[in-house]
């Protein structure tokens, strides 16, 4: 039973592609029920196919589709998805306002941060939204701090690269610093 005053709905489940039928069933009964739909997990995209990637660009949404890109060594099967998403009908503009992949990061080593900065940068190339995820556990750098920053700020993203982000946020601190000791010394 779905309450007539519902119009969204928010499927829970941690790996929903791994049944294609009970997602194309239970995306075809949402849709049905005119419900805009969400999915709190990143999908897998190692599971897309055409079938699939057509389905989530006809099922009216709330939010962004999310991916998850977790591990370098899966980049083919990420740009093999980001494809089909294209072939389904996902353009440029649709990519970027509705397909998002969450960078996962345990640490702060430099293998792992340049690992996470390649990620989100070959995923702006494709078009695509990066949102980095930081292992909770673990020290919060202010490396990690700004790249994640830069992910969340949509605009900034796709305007700058990180590293023209952190100088700016560095001169708009000192502005701002200078400014201050301007107005105390008034």
């Amino acid at each position: 039973m779905v309450y007539p005053s519902f119009k969204k709905i928010t499927f829970l489940d941690n790996n929903i592609l791994i049944d294609k039928e009970w997602f194309m069933e239970v995306t075809s009964w949402s849709t049905e029920k005119k419900l805009q739909i969400q999915f709190n997990q990143g999908l897998d995209i190692r599971l897309l196919d055409e079938k699939i990637a057509r389905r989530l660009l006809e099922m009216p949404k709330h939010g962004m589709i999310n991916f998850a890109w977790d591990d370098i060594k899966t980049e083919n099967a990420v740009r093999k998805g980001i494809e089909l998403l294209k072939q389904a009908g996902f353009t440029k503009n649709k990519l970027r306002a509705k397909v998002q992949f969450y960078v996962y990061m345990n640490d702060d080593s430099d293998e792992e941060y340049n690992s996470g900065v390649y990620r989100c940068r070959e995923l702006k190339k494709l078009s695509c939204n990066a949102y980095v995820m930081y292992n909770v556990d673990n020290e919060h750098t202010k490396r990690i701090y700004d790249l994640q920053r830069w992910t969340i700020r949509k605009v900034l993203y796709w305007l700058n690269d990180v590293d023209d982000y952190k100088q700016n946020i560095r001169a708009a601190k000192t502005i701002r610093s200078k400014s201050a000791k301007a107005n105390k010394l008034q």
